[in-house]
């Protein structure tokens, strides 16, 4: 066996790659027969519920699960990353991270129009980055905190009634609101910057200083 495999399958069998994949792919399987379901939510736009369906739900779970893949039992030690291990982290996340959100929103497209279909790309950006800011932040294991507190502000106070949703909302807006397609990209930005700004890297730039 070459000597360089032996870091990359350590890597691998310290991550849930498998079952995070295959959670995906129910999750999509879930939202291609019964995504649009929909469910009341309590909200703040006069006293009726505001009307959820399913694959809103699904589409944030689909989007955290790789971040949280990140976490190790190995964690303490890798603080102290070398570049390989990095390097080796940041493929991981970019594989899992496109890879959960082919599968995902190829099995949803299969039984969901795609006008649909485009918001629920748009959304799994946006909770990916705030995942991934949370799991900077907090430790990859709570990478869910953050984007299911956002979850819960969207939904209470996203709505503006007559079936009309807020700038904010990313989730429901139509496919083609431009505010919504540029806030999504904004989380996405800032959570791959707060991806980049790692113990690692601090300390590296502090060293420099």
């Amino acid at each position: 066996m070459p000597a360089g495999t032996v870091p990359v399958k350590l890597f691998l069998s310290a991550r849930p790659a498998a079952s995070i994949l295959g959670v995906v792919v129910l999750l999509g399987a879930l939202a291609a027969w019964f995504g649009t379901v929909k469910t009341p939510l309590p909200q703040a736009a006069g006293q009726d519920s505001a009307i959820i369906p399913l694959w809103r739900l699904l589409v944030m779970g689909a989007a955290v699960l790789p971040v949280i893949g990140l976490a190790s039992p190995l964690a303490g030690l890798e603080l102290a990353a070398t570049r390989r291990l990095r390097s080796m982290q940041r493929f991981y996340l970019a594989g899992s991270g496109v890879g959960s959100a082919v599968i995902f929103l190829g099995i949803s497209a299969l039984a969901m129009q795609p006008a649909v279909v485009a918001i629920m790309a748009r959304g799994w950006i946006a909770w990916f980055g705030l995942a991934l800011v949370a799991g900077a932040v907090l430790g990859w294991r709570l990478a869910w905190t953050l984007p299911s507190v956002i979850a819960v502000v969207l939904w209470y106070w996203g709505f503006g009634g007559n079936d009309q949703y807020r700038w904010l909302e990313f989730s429901a807006r139509p496919y083609d609101d431009v505010p919504s397609l540029v806030l999504s990209a904004t989380l996405l930005a800032v959570g791959l910057a707060a991806y980049a700004v790692t113990p690692w890297r601090r300390r590296r730039l502090m060293f420099w200083r």
